[in-house]
Formats: structure tokens, C-alpha cells, sequence
């Protein structure tokens, strides 16, 4: 996708927020995730929540202390309470992931199903030793690396319209099974482009994640694109919500405003 940079400015990433907030009707917040390779950083973001030591979160459970109230928090391997968090996060080395058959017997009917799951997953290219997440409208994470928007699937599909409006690409989901963040958060930070993906079990079952919700993934910059995508769609008369037509209805005038009723007509003739 091109030019995705030149209106973003970071210092207003709370100003896009609130209208992308506003423009989709979001019901959970917009988050921001940091990845950081010295811990000391991590502990120096502002009005940061770390859990006591002992504690132990997974990576869904401390993002959605984010997406669902609102808070700024930050962890660590010692806070992870599996292999699974800890590795797609880059808390620890890749190989230990990728060559790990833990899940046969649970996940996957055999050892060999374990590991093409395990080798099949987006895994970060660095160590990090902690992790940030914070509301994208709070401002406290300065230069984040990736931007996650938990919301219905037609939301989804109004990012996903907003970011092909101008400079078109098309987009592919990919969908790992359980430990989909890696098709998601990481997916996006290792390929620096935007990806949605289906939340898997674990996010849903400890990450609060709703029976409707999808996530859209972003590094930050690509949101001024989306915004500008989806304005030009609300001016052309594709608004969210879409307002069901009704099935039984003459599509003519229905679809006018969208679409051109003569093209077909044209390339019969």
C-alpha cells in the first residue's frame, strides 16, 4: 500500500483513535502494543500496571485488561504461564516454540500435527524482555508498534475497505488454530502490514474476547489511510452501519448509489 506515511503524525495517534472510535461505533478500545528488548523501558511508561510477582496472566488476559478496561499494563516471561504466550511474544527463543509437540494430545491428535502448528505460526524476528499495552487514546505509549481493534466482522470490513480506497491491495487472513495472536499482533509486526484474523479459543476463553468479534491488526501509520478510505466511502453513500436492504425488495434503487446498473447491460449487448 503506498504513501501510508504522509499525513500520519504519532503525536496524534489519540486524535485518529477517537475517530475511528466514532466512525465505527467501536464497543471496546482501540490498543496499542509495544514491544520492548530492555524491561526498564517497559517500566518507564506512564501510570504502567505490572503484576505482582507470582502472578501469572496470559498475553490475551493482560491485552484485554486494555481492550476491555481500559487500563495500561505491561508484563514480562516471568508473568507468561505458557510456552505459547511466551514465544509468539519473543520472550524467548524461537526454536523452543517451534520445536515443541506440548500440545499433541490436547490441540492436535498426534506429535507431528503439534509441530506443523507449532512451525506454522508468525513468531517475532527479535528477543524482547517485556511487553506494553495501552489504550491508543491515552497517548502513553510513544511510537507503538502495532495497533489491535477487536470488533464485529462488518467493522472489520470497513477498515479493510478504508485501507483499499486509494493504492488497492487485496488482503488474506491467515488462521493459525490456537494461539491466533500470532495471526494477528505478530502477523503485523513481523510483516509490517494490516491483517484480521479470527480470534482462536484461548483469546475467547481467558482474553474476554466476544462470540461476535473479529481483530483487526495495524502497524500505526496505516491509520490515517483507513480513516481517509472510510470518509470517502461515507461520502459515496457506504456508511456504517449498512442498513439491511431486505431481501424481497427491487434492488434497482437500492443499488444505484453503488454500483453502475448499466455496466452488465453494456458488456451483454
Amino acid at each position: 500500500m503506498d504513501d501510508v506515511t504522509s499525513n500520519y503524525d504519532s503525536a496524534r495517534l489519540p486524535e485518529y483513535t477517537r475517530e475511528l472510535i466514532e466512525l465505527l461505533r467501536l464497543r471496546s478500545t482501540p490498543t496499542a502494543l509495544k514491544f520492548f528488548e530492555k524491561k526498564e523501558d517497559m517500566e518507564a511508561v506512564p501510570k504502567i500496571r505490572i503484576p505482582t510477582p507470582g502472578a501469572m496472566f496470559t498475553a490475551c488476559q493482560m491485552v484485554a485488561q486494555t481492550t476491555r478496561l481500559n487500563y495500561t499494563v505491561g508484563f514480562t516471561n516471568e508473568h507468561m504461564p505458557t510456552l505459547q504466550c511466551s514465544g509468539i511474544l519473543g520472550l524467548i527463543s524461537g526454536h523452543h516454540f517451534k520445536d515443541s509437540p506440548h500440545l499433541a494430545g490436547k490441540w492436535f491428535k498426534t506429535e507431528e500435527d503439534a509441530l506443523r502448528h507449532q512451525r506454522s505460526a508468525y513468531l517475532p524476528q527479535k528477543h524482547y524482555e517485556a511487553v506494553a499495552s495501552s489504550p491508543m487514546v491515552s497517548g502513553r505509549i510513544k511510537e507503538p508498534d502495532v495497533c489491535l481493534v477487536y470488533a464485529t466482522p462488518q467493522q472489520v470490513v470497513f477498515m479493510c475497505c478504508g485501507l483499499q480506497y486509494e493504492g488497492y491491495e487485496s488482503f488474506d487472513s491467515s488462521f493459525v488454530g490456537e494461539s491466533s495472536c500470532s495471526d494477528s499482533w505478530v502477523r503485523a509486526l513481523v510483516t509490517d502490514k494490516p491483517c484480521f484474523t479470527i480470534p482462536c479459543y484461548g483469546e475467547r476463553r481467558f482474553g474476554g474476547v466476544l462470540e461476535d468479534e473479529m481483530l483487526m491488526a495495524f502497524p500505526p501509520r496505516y491509520i490515517c489511510k483507513m480513516l481517509d478510505g472510510i470518509r470517502n466511502l461515507s461520502r459515496n453513500g457506504m456508511r456504517y452501519p449498512a442498513s439491511p436492504y431486505g431481501i424481497q425488495n427491487d434492488v434497482q434503487a437500492g443499488m444505484g448509489a453503488f454500483y453502475n446498473l448499466n455496466a452488465l447491460r453494456r458488456e451483454l449487448d
